[in-house]
């Protein structure tokens, strides 16, 4: 009888547990990007929160704030300036290209003694664009870049109407974000216990999945955002040099797209390069495409080797695909969600080959 109220009792702890947890996970799902945000914010600036309490002797509450302090005047307040600042420069980009490609232009660039004319270029194009079943001329190449410009423009200019028009919403988020990166900065020791006491993994699986969440955190915003703000900057310089307009722009963009590895901020200073070469200033073009290449280099191959050392040790190539994937699915915050659901992906591999594998405690390798 008493075996048959044991059951009775699990089977009705279980069903209240899965309908409070329902509940709670229902509560918390229109914040859970600001959650989770908030949880890499608060773990990578953990440290210098660390560093106010034992080198300055203050108290956790004020070390916490004055941590808090820097997040906002670092990141929030440039990023609300940055957003402002892009929807106006995106609109003279559009206005400029559509007042310099003309048909004339284009014209004598693609058809006439160009730098692509009487070359195998054309022949080239117009297949390509016959595989698309579109024709190879001036009006179509207008309308496609001119296309791409305005959606890139509006986007923009959404994203900065949709930050300002829906201020209130706006500012309940931002309020959610900074409570919680106080909290977990101000309380992260009982956070991370009472997290570990309700995961039913071991102990020092638990500390693992930690360590390398902290690790790919670490290397994905603070590794990879300096350098990106590195390579962005430089490659704006570059820019600006070279007497191109809306620097901010193109600046904040490469700042975003360095990190992507291996090809990131390429995608702007190498089409960037060829427009100059196509207007004839063979030396600026030449000049801005090794310029920023080398800043890119530099970076990538001795600063985020540096900076980062021997934190995460996985390829590159693998990287790649989990911002490229991660974006597709969580749009831009998958730049920062794809590098860490595939590092606990591989963590839960190397917990499974300790536990399962032939080589049962070894490493699993995730470097290049």
């Amino acid at each position: 009888m008493r075996k048959t109220s044991d059951i009775q009792s699990t089977i009705a702890f279980v069903i209240g547990y899965g309908v409070v947890f329902y509940l709670l996970g229902l509560m918390m799902w229109p914040y859970l990007n600001t959650l989770v945000f908030a949880a890499m914010l608060s773990g990578s600036f953990y440290p210098m929160r660390t560093w106010f309490r034992d080198h300055w002797g203050i108290r956790p509450y004020a070390a916490a704030s004055l941590t808090l302090l820097v997040i906002i005047v670092t990141l929030f307040l440039p990023s609300i300036y940055l957003v402002i600042g892009l929807s106006e420069e995106a609109v003279s980009v559009f206005n400029y290209l559509k007042e310099t490609l003309t048909e004339n232009f284009l014209e004598d660039i693609l058809f006439g003694e160009g730098l692509f004319g009487n070359s195998f270029i054309p022949n080239f194009l117009e297949e390509l664009f016959l595989a698309f079943n579109l024709e190879y001329n001036v009006a179509t190449i207008q309308s496609l870049i001119l296309d791409s410009a305005k959606f890139t423009s509006t986007y923009i200019i959404n994203m900065a109407n949709q930050l300002l028009g829906d201020i209130l919403m706006f500012l309940f988020h931002l309020i959610i974000l900074l409570v919680v990166i106080f909290a977990i900065l101000l309380e992260g020791d009982h956070f991370k216990k009472f997290l570990m006491l309700l995961s039913p993994l071991p102990k020092e699986e638990e500390e693992l999945m930690l360590e390398k969440f902290n690790q790919m955190n670490y290397a994905t915003l603070v590794g990879n955002g300096l350098g990106g703000i590195i390579q962005g900057c430089m490659a704006g310089l570059g820019f600006w040099l070279v007497g191109f307009d809306s620097i901010l722009l193109w600046t904040t963009t490469m700042v975003i797209l360095a990190f992507i590895p291996m090809v990131g901020m390429s995608f702007v200073y190498v089409p960037a390069g060829i427009i100059l070469l196509v207007q004839g200033r063979i030396v600026e073009g030449v000049i801005l495409l090794i310029f920023c290449t080398m800043a890119a280099l530099a970076v990538e191959q001795w600063f985020k080797p540096k900076f980062v050392g021997n934190r995460v040790q996985i390829n590159s190539v693998l990287v790649f695909l989990s911002i490229v994937g991660g974006m597709s699915v969580f749009g831009f915050l998958g730049i920062f969600y794809g590098p860490l659901i595939i590092s606990i992906f591989l963590t839960f591999v190397e917990i499974y080959l300790q536990r399962y594998g032939e080589d049962e405690g070894q490493p699993l390798e995730l470097g290049p």
